[in-house]
């Protein structure tokens, strides 16, 4: 299994760690990816480093991790199982506080004992560390773990694995079919099916009206993870090289913004998935305003050309009649 953090980890890196620097507290690796069998018993050590200018107090907990709504927001259950894939209960860890002088650093160890029954799959956890001691709640959000930092456990038990998913939908973000211009967002909803966690990936491939490929566009580049029996949406935009948006609204700013992102036509998306079917959007773009603008110009320059060949004319036949007089 590739050691790839996902979107779940970032944002519970980026929710986890404490906001005022002074309080800062740095945990190596703040991801693991354990492969076991039933019966196990894994001994593991977790660095921590105390990066304020005191000495501090801390304490540590463990969480079972699940997927809360489609948008890879983290949910923590301190004591409840998740639907078979809890972690929490196999961890043993010292939770007795322990103090940390400025800049020091602590091997702390823990040990997974995987259960001989444990159901084959995905298993997944958390182990937090704070300078306040832990709470137990039925469930906590991002905002819930807010002043805590913790480290990420996949474990993946042998057995009957179960690399199970489908497309649920393949759309615009927005569900609409015309457009006046680029960046369009396209969406589209994964459900896992299995018992292990799975990461969708692939990519868009836009054709033209005539079939002619005029873009990729990759999918899961982060490597979102998607939790068995959960559903992920994952979102990917179509944007034109060097293509800038103005500044301001009103129909001069958009004009802008469709010539800097023109595109024209009937458009297909096909979003091809490795490893599981895939599904196709057909959406027109027509940027009006731009063409509109256009019409115009072309039209000036019709007449200004028609208005000069006349002039051009009439003054040659001036000329002419005056150079035979």
């Amino acid at each position: 299994m590739k050691k790839t953090i996902s979107a779940f980890i970032i944002s519970l890196i980026t929710i986890l760690i404490f906001v005022n620097s002074a309080r800062a507290l740095t945990i190596s690796p703040p991801l693991m990816e354990i492969d076991v069998n039933p019966g196990d018993t894994v001994k593991k050590t977790i660095k921590i480093y105390n990066e304020t200018e005191e000495e501090n107090t801390y304490y540590s907990s463990v969480a079972n991790f699940t997927a809360r709504g489609e948008e890879g927001e983290p949910g923590f259950l301190e004591s409840e199982e998740t639907r078979g894939y809890s972690l929490a209960s196999w961890i043993e860890i010292d939770k007795s506080p322990f103090r940390l002088a400025k800049n020091e650093r602590k091997e702390i160890p823990f040990i997974i004992r995987v259960p001989k029954n444990a159901e084959p799959g995905g298993h997944y956890g958390v182990i937090f560390f704070s300078t306040q001691p832990p709470v137990l709640e039925k469930e906590q959000t991002a905002i819930g773990v807010l002043g805590k930092i913790g480290s990420l456990v996949l474990v993946r038990v042998a057995g009957e694995i179960r690399e199970e998913g489908r497309l649920i939908e393949f759309d615009t973000a927005d569900k609409k079919t015309f457009y006046n211009r680029l960046p369009v967002d396209f969406a589209f909803r994964f459900e896992n099916t299995g018992n292990v966690h799975l990461k969708p990936r692939g990519e868009i491939q836009i054709v033209n009206l005539f079939g002619k490929q005029t873009a990729k566009i990759p999918v899961n580049l982060v490597g979102g993870n998607v939790l068995p029996e959960s559903i992920r949406r994952f979102q990917s935009s179509w944007e034109k090289k060097n293509g800038s948006l103005a500044k301001g609204t009103g129909f001069f700013a958009e004009l802008k913004n469709e010539k800097n992102n023109f595109a024209l036509g009937r458009y297909k998306a096909e979003l091809i998935l490795v490893g599981f079917e895939g599904g196709v959007k057909s959406l027109w773009i027509f940027p009006w305003r731009f063409l509109l603008v256009s019409l115009i110009v072309l039209i000036v320059a019709i007449l200004l050309l028609v208005w000069l060949l006349k002039t051009y004319n009439k003054w040659i036949i001036r000329r002419h009649q005056n150079l035979q007089k």
